[in-house]
């Protein structure tokens, strides 16, 4: 059913959820994963400006650095347990919602899995929702996993 399953990840917690169910998946299936985290550079049309937002001590910067640090324990934590894994950082111009449905359509996913995050009224009219957005863009299922833990 699933041959290539998605997992945008951010670095927090909720991650070990979705990766938990990502791994059970893909155990099931057979299918490989695609673990992704990404930065969204701000709208520049200088290049000196794009380049500066992944300078050493910037936001851009310090995402890659975290990336670089996460991204190969995921990677080895889905090897070990027999599943075919790729892992990569993206630095990306459009909305993170669009880059995502873009990289899913791109690399032939059939399954993107999100942590079912909770914002309040006020955060998603400030800060939107990456997930929700994605799940109105896209045509693939998406599987949103509880980030509560019980």
């Amino acid at each position: 059913m699933y041959k290539k399953i998605l997992a945008p990840l951010d670095g927090s917690e909720n991650d070990e959820v979705v990766l938990d169910h990502v791994k059970r998946l893909a155990k099931e299936f057979g299918a490989a994963v695609n673990a992704i985290m990404l930065f969204r550079l701000a709208p520049a049309d200088d290049p000196f400006e794009r380049n500066i937002q992944m300078e050493d001590g910037s936001l851009g910067w310090k995402a890659k650095r975290k990336a670089e640090s996460y991204l190969p324990q995921v990677e080895k934590a889905l090897a070990d347990e027999g599943i075919p894994v790729s892992a990569e950082f993206l630095v990306v111009e459009q909305p993170e919602a669009d880059a995502i449905v873009k990289y899913a359509e791109e690399k032939g996913c059939d399954l993107i899995v999100f942590a079912n995050r909770e914002r309040s009224p006020i955060g998603r009219f400030f800060f939107g929702n990456i997930e929700e957005k994605v799940r109105r863009r896209t045509t693939l299922p998406v599987l949103f996993v509880s980030a509560r833990k019980s």
